[in-house]
């Protein structure tokens, strides 16, 4: 409750206002106009269409918020860098999707119900290219990579982040939204990205201690 009314904790948490702006740019980039491949492969081809796994796939937007904001308070300077890096990676998947548009064929939908339904309204929305990498992946990844990271979290809330970032990556190849080489690019280029963020922050404050310790013996 203490923590709610923490002015600071706010402020840091409104710096997650960054990927919204970054998505405004999403849809713009959202077209075959400059061409497009499909990155298939026969694995992706063994992978049921299962059209109820559209429901964890949605379950994106607040997995990714409410972890994100549990790791605001929980570790504030994991929270920056996996901030930053999510940024950095958008940014550079915009550039991909730029250069490099990628299709994923969607097959006749099927069924009744409530992931049928939900499926119908998410293919509406998104269009089928931007697939690689995948963002849904990518963020999925890199806030289970920070949670990770952090001694001072219990092994279950890790295990049970860990379960649903993996949830959510397997929903995208089971509702056909992206294929195998979209998941592992995203893997790949988070780790990548974090990686270094996280080495340039620990070389910066090895720096900064250095600098007030020189000479102290």
């Amino acid at each position: 409750m203490q923590l709610l009314k923490n002015k600071s904790y706010w402020l840091s948490l409104s710096l997650m206002l960054s990927l919204a702006v970054m998505g405004l740019f999403y849809d713009i980039l959202n077209s075959p106009e400059r061409g497009f491949v499909v990155l298939d492969s026969s694995l992706d081809r063994i992978i049921p269409y299962v059209p109820a796994m559209s429901i964890p796939y949605l379950g994106w937007y607040p997995f990714v918020f409410g972890v994100l904001a549990y790791l605001c308070a929980k570790d504030r300077l994991t929270y920056y860098r996996v901030l930053l890096s999510m940024n950095i990676c958008v940014w550079i998947c915009y550039l991909i999707y730029f250069n490099f548009q990628t299709m994923v064929p969607r097959p006749e939908l099927t069924g009744t119900g409530l992931g049928a339904s939900v499926l119908g309204w998410l293919y509406s929305q998104d269009r089928p290219y931007n697939c690689f990498p995948s963002i849904h992946s990518l963020h999925s990844y890199l806030v289970m990579r920070a949670v990770l990271s952090v001694p001072s979290i219990r092994k279950p809330i890790k295990i049970l982040i860990a379960a649903g970032a993996a949830t959510i990556i397997v929903s995208t190849l089971m509702i056909k939204q992206h294929v195998i080489y979209d998941a592992l690019g995203a893997v790949i280029l988070g780790e990548f990205v974090l990686t270094i963020v996280t080495g340039l922050a620990l070389y910066r404050r090895r720096r900064k201690e250095s600098k007030w310790t020189e000479g102290i013996s």
